[in-house]
């Protein structure tokens, strides 16, 4: 018997779950760009979660008040223990599958010595891994956040 797309659950299509998150250093703005893409049916899960109600991309019309504050208490630098989020709200867009979160830091340091925590959709998914990929120039560097590793320092 094969299964068909519809008979397969939401669990099933992607059985793992992870975001990647891309740092970018914009030499001309002065700024870190941020985009973040995640699976839109895990997002919607993990602010269903947060929010105490069903929230779905093709029925709110209020996504940005539902998805800033969820990104913002989950995602951020840390200074002296305590979550910042010094980062402005661009916006965020559907693409297949997956939503692509923008925010950008200005700034012109390079981040060096700053914790980054990243710990999205970990409440809802005990195998939740998250990718950051942070460039500035030639500097690169990768982490992978996890629900037993949440914060990272940037070290270049």
């Amino acid at each position: 018997m094969f299964l068909s797309v519809e008979s397969i659950g939401r669990e099933e299509r992607h059985p793992f779950h992870t975001s990647v998150t891309e740092c970018v250093y914009n030499e001309k703005e002065k700024s870190w760009e941020i985009a973040i893409r995640l699976f839109q049916d895990d997002l919607e899960q993990g602010l269903s979660g947060f929010h105490g109600k069903k929230v779905s991309f093709g029925k709110a019309s209020n996504m940005d008040e539902l998805l800033e504050p969820y990104i913002r208490k989950h995602f951020g630098l840390q200074v002296n223990k305590q979550l910042q989020t010094p980062y402005r709200w661009i916006g965020w867009e559907p693409n297949p599958d997956v939503i692509w979160v923008y925010v950008e830091i200005p700034s012109d340091q390079d981040l060096a010595g700053v914790f980054i925590m990243n710990d999205l959709l970990v409440e809802q998914f005990p195998d939740q891994t998250n990718l950051l990929h942070c460039a500035k120039g030639v500097k690169k560097k990768s982490f992978l956040f996890q629900k037993n590793q949440v914060l990272h320092q940037i070290v270049w």
